[in-house]
């Protein structure tokens, strides 16, 4: 119904040039809303439509000698001409509606001129010439600050950007562009655009890995395309996502993909079909009555032909969705079977994870006890053979120790959980702890030590100084075992300072054993041990050296070695450490911490009973008042009926555990501070302790000074 009223428009439009100028403009505007209907038509794949329409407005402005609805006519014409294939037709239709918009001087049709010609080029491969012709739409538009007319050029760009050049970050500037363009235009027209852009953006998303914004925007072209009908839209969606399922080998997605791109191409050649039919007649729709008849054949075998090469494509086309999907279900089976593998894998992992998690606990909680009462009753008067007696033990107990922080930090690095956690920390004194709690290990092996400290490195340093520590307490203890009566020696030295960062070299060295050149590769290997099977007992786990090298290399360093067998060996690496933010601000030292929680009433929350009294000790040493429960419930009671500065709460304890006992006093009480003692690792409890708002925790067994920080900073979070 609608051709005849638009050919009757154009005839109203022509009998009416009498009426005055007035009445031209009104026939004007009524021809220039029928080439805009005609542009519609074009933009909704009704090309034949679109033709027919653009050749009755296109003798119209002929005969009436405008040249701007003669340029319109034309380049609707080019469009269609353009999307049936003909691209020679169209190259020439789109130069002659450009003269004609530069002849009338409009700006917004010079731009889109400019830019359909650059579409042209691109259909032609030559994206050089094409990128010439968007870029001058493009600056045009700027200049003259015509948003609409800027849309189409933005958006071929990118367009040429990612997917004839590969360039996604530059051409997702020039989509985000073309989006603002669309959002102040606010116009119905561009929503085909909208919906082009929309899925390039997801396209060149996917390619660069952003497969979350990749996948909501081809979610909104899919819902703009599939709206509004725009098949040829849904036909690049569909194959382009399909291709990118393929390579994520997301077979069952792109599988889905392909029977819908199927049905969109059916649709396509149906439409195809009848806009051939359709453009064939408005080509001849001026041709005299003779030539009917001729046209009709011509126009029924036409359609003959395209209607068998379609079967044609349709076959070939389903031929390879049943080679495809042959292909998808032998993968699919692969898939499943490497699937059952990995959740295999990945449980044993999650077993092997949670039995280190256990056995770390159950470990460490009676080395609590030995290595805390140990060091209680070498501060008391001993005989000097007890006293010998109770070193051994404590060694004993830190050499243990140091065993099962080596295990626990192998199967972090192999799971994957090692992380570096940045502290402040005071690197001279951190050096000095460790010396000392390897007096006895010196002293039985008859060694001497020096530190070599270079003074210019800044006193507070920002890095994981547990791990610094594990890396020092693996080397001199290497050290110290394959070295008797001998000297080992530390060197600290500043390499270079900046405003914010101090890089600083290390050296362990010692005149022992030392390593032959062919081994020293070795060394570094898992549960290697060098000299295990020499006449002297040097049996141990083989993980020191392994886990050192590990954790340097989390730390962006590696570390090398010179020796020389029966001369000793030296172990060196460099660390990079942030200088603190504060660097003036004065060390709070251990004896002030001590001193500003001295007579603190605390609550320790423990079931196991030698814990309690191992906890309750130390608090008695530091001169801290204390009571002791043994379950969540009778804490929780303790805390309704009395004051106290602190609670030390035990993490593991049946039927209440402390997070569930710390979320039940955090509902009538958010004052007391909260310290979890755990003995089980820090990765484990962090987040926990966060989420249920403790203060703080120590890990069993503990430097005293460490607690000490750790308490004095809970009780006085607020000052």
């Amino acid at each position: 119904m609608k051709l005849p009223f638009y050919g009757f428009m154009i005839f109203l439009c022509m009998q009416g040039l009498a009426y005055g100028q007035e009445s031209n403009e009104i026939q004007l505007d009524s021809v220039i809303s029928v080439i805009n209907e005609a542009f519609d038509l074009s933009q909704q794949s009704k090309y034949g439509e679109a033709i027919k329409i653009s050749n009755e407005v296109l003798e119209y402005a002929k005969h009436h000698k405008s040249d701007l609805l003669k340029a319109r006519a034309l380049n609707v014409l080019g469009i269609s001409y353009s999307e049936l294939g003909e691209a020679n037709k169209s190259m020439r239709l789109f130069i002659e509606a450009k003269k004609l918009y530069e002849k009338i001087k409009d700006t917004s049709k010079i731009i889109i001129a400019n830019n359909n010609l650059g579409v042209m080029y691109q259909t032609k491969g030559n994206d050089k010439e094409s990128n010439v012709y968007f870029e001058k739409a493009l600056e045009i538009a700027e200049k003259a600050k015509k948003y609409d007319s800027g849309i189409y050029p933005a958006f071929n760009i990118g367009y040429n950007l990612i997917y004839e050049k590969g360039d996604f970050e530059q051409g997702i500037q020039y989509l985000d562009r073309t989006l603002r363009l669309v959002e102040k235009v606010n116009d119905l027209k561009v929503e085909r655009i909208k919906a082009d852009t929309y899925e390039a953006l997801g396209y060149a998303h996917h390619k660069i890995k952003n497969k979350e914004k990749s996948f909501l925007y081809y979610e909104k072209a899919l819902q703009l395309s599939e709206a509004d009908g725009y098949l040829e839209s849904l036909q690049r969606i569909y194959e382009n996502r399909a291709r990118l399922y393929a390579e994520d080998k997301e077979f069952e997605k792109a599988n889905e993909l392909l029977y819908k791109l199927i049905k969109v191409n059916d649709s396509i050649k149906k439409v195809t079909n009848f806009e051939q039919v359709k453009k064939i007649e408005a080509e001849y729709f001026v041709k005299e009555n003779k030539n009917k008849l001729k046209l009709i054949e011509s126009e029924k075998a036409s359609q003959e032909a395209v209607i068998a090469k379609s079967k044609i494509y349709n076959l070939i086309l389903i031929v390879f969705s049943c080679i495809l999907l042959l292909n998808v279900y032998w993968i699919f089976k692969k898939n499943k079977q490497l699937r059952l593998a990995k959740e295999k894998a990945e449980s044993l992992s999650k077993v092997k994870s949670d039995f280190y998690s256990e056995i770390s606990h159950e470990l460490r909680t009676p080395l609590y006890a030995v290595i805390e009462l140990t060091g209680l009753l070498l501060r008391e008067e001993v005989s000097i053979k007890h006293k010998e007696y109770l070193e051994s033990l404590k060694f004993s107990g830190n050499h243990l120790l140091s065993l099962i922080n080596n295990v626990l930090e192998l199967n972090k690095v192999e799971s994957g959980k090692m992380k570096i956690q940045l502290l402040d920390f005071d690197l001279k004194n951190l050096l000095s702890n460790i010396i000392d709690s390897l007096e006895y290990a010196l002293r039985n092996s008859n060694n001497t030590i020096n530190l070599k400290y270079d003074n210019d490195i800044p006193n507070l340093l920002v890095g994981d100084s547990l791990k610094l520590s594990q890396i020092f307490i693996n080397l001199i203890s290497n050290a110290i075992k394959f070295t008797n009566n001998g000297h080992i020696e530390i060197v600290v030295n500043q390499i270079s300072e900046t405003d914010k960062e101090v890089r600083i070299y290390f050296k362990v060295s010692d005149n022992g054993l030392g390593i032959s050149k062919e081994k020293q590769a070795k060394i570094f290997e898992e549960f290697y041990q060098e000299h295990a099977k020499t006449k002297k007992s040097y049996n141990g786990t083989g993980l020191g050296l392994s886990i050192v090298k590990r954790i340097l290399t989390a730390m962006d360093s590696d570390i090398g070695i010179e020796s020389e067998e029966q001369k000793g060996a030296s172990f060196f690496f460099e660390l990079t450490f942030e200088k603190r933010s504060k660097s003036n601000e004065p060390v709070v030292l251990y004896s002030s911490q001590l001193e500003a929680i001295k007579g603190s009433h605390i609550l320790v929350v423990d079931d196991n009973k030698i814990n309690q009294l191992v906890t309750k000790k130390v608090l008695d040493s530091l001169e801290m008042k204390s009571k002791t429960v043994d379950s969540g419930t009778k804490a929780i009671e303790a805390v309704k009926n009395e004051k106290f500065d602190c609670i030390l709460m035990d993490l593991h304890m049946p039927e209440l555990d402390g997070y569930e006992t710390t979320r039940l006093i955090r509902e009538f009480n958010k004052e007391v501070p909260i310290v979890a003692l755990t003995a089980a690792s820090t990765d484990e409890v962090e987040a926990k302790i966060r989420a249920c708002d403790m203060d703080g925790y120590v890990l069993k067994p503990f430097i005293t000074t460490e607690f000490v920080q750790v308490m004095n900073n809970a009780i006085h979070r607020d000052l």
